[in-house]
């Protein structure tokens, strides 16, 4: 014999306390999270609300002092070429400053002439071809991404345009102040495991990584681990999904002044200012400008502007005009290092 259900409206009371439950639980614990990691947003005084194309960056995109029209008559720029468009957080400001110099926006609609994907669904938009992206600005491609582009029989033009350095960081107030590039291979390796090994307190080290494929860790990989294995995160929060998070946990986590973590120098200087972190130095070198350009700092990055070869004849000739004197002029304006 069938059971007779019973009305949703009958039901409706216990759905409601459930519910109410639920959230009171959940609320609960999110303001325990939030008490318990000390977390919180860094803004600057002028940036206002976060703008919707990049939830990861908590200081709005502002014009230099020195801001000026640059002279490039040669190249036509329209806001259909901008959504052609697509890269990492760290490389908002380059498209934004196209969007500034060729198609006069005012900074408080900038945000709608930006679509930024991130680094690994950037790589996928060009070589898939998806959401007509024919450009991208980003960080160096991974082996995955080779692979993929390989597998797709896509020839990638991979050219950079800009500098930076790509950094460690830990909380201002651990004593340490310089790594050599061995200790940060150790310490990623799983070789030194406490901050006494390396000049620091009698504390454990908590190294925190990226996930696979984002731009920060490609570069670990690539430019600081040179083929060593590093060593699985011991704990599931010390592998991060976003590069801001990894400097909320460093600046706010409760044993911050033991964390170590990684990021690109443009990114916590422009985009997630955190007055708790602190650049370390390697070798005693500062990653300021003079040293990217000259090779001296030793893990110098860089930001490359990519094309799919023989395609899309707009975005070569953005690429292009980035690299002429004019161009070079424009990402200094938009605050990064030049590549020459």
């Amino acid at each position: 014999m069938e059971q007779k259900k019973t009305p949703f409206s009958q039901k409706l009371p216990l759905f409601v306390a459930i519910a109410s439950a639920l959230a009171i639980v959940g609320g609960t614990l999110c303001y325990k999270h939030i008490y318990d990691t000390g977390y919180k947003m860094v803004k600057d005084q002028e940036a206002g609300e976060v703008g919707t194309y990049s939830k990861n960056v908590n200081v709005l995109l502002t014009r230099p002092d020195d801001w000026h029209k640059i002279s490039a008559d040669t190249l036509k720029i329209n806001s259909s070429d901008l959504k052609k468009i697509d890269g990492s957080t760290a490389t908002i400001p380059i498209t934004a400053e196209l969007a500034r110099q060729f198609c006069d926006v005012d900074d408080s609609v900038i945000e709608t002439y930006i679509d930024h994907n991130t680094t690994g669904p950037a790589y996928e938009n060009l070589i898939l071809g998806h959401e007509n992206k024919k450009l991208i600005f980003v960080t160096e491609p991974s082996d995955e991404e080779l692979a993929l582009a390989e597998e797709n029989n896509v020839e990638m033009d991979v050219t950079p345009v800009a500098l930076d350095g790509f950094v460690f960081i830990t909380h201002k107030d651990n004593p340490v102040e310089s790594l050599t590039v061995e200790q940060v291979q150790k310490i990623y390796s799983g070789e030194i495991t406490n901050w006494k090994e390396v000049g620091g307190n009698n504390e454990k080290i908590i190294p925190y990584q990226r996930e696979k494929n984002s731009g920060s860790q490609t570069a670990m990989e690539n430019i600081v681990m040179n083929g060593i294995p590093m060593m699985k995160p011991a704990e599931s929060y010390y592998e991060v999904t976003a590069m801001g998070e990894l400097i909320d946990y460093i600046s706010a986590y409760h044993n911050s002044e033991s964390s170590l973590g990684y990021t690109f120098y443009y990114y916590l200087n422009n985009l997630y200012k955190s007055e708790d972190v602190k650049v370390l130095k390697i070798n005693g070198i500062s990653p300021d400008n003079e040293q990217l350009i000259s090779g001296e700092y030793p893990f110098t990055s860089a930001y490359y502007a990519v094309t799919v070869k023989n395609g899309d004849k707009k975005a070569q000739e953005i690429k292009d005009f980035l690299l002429t004197d004019t161009g070079q002029e424009m990402i200094q304006l938009a605050g990064y290092c030049p590549v020459r």
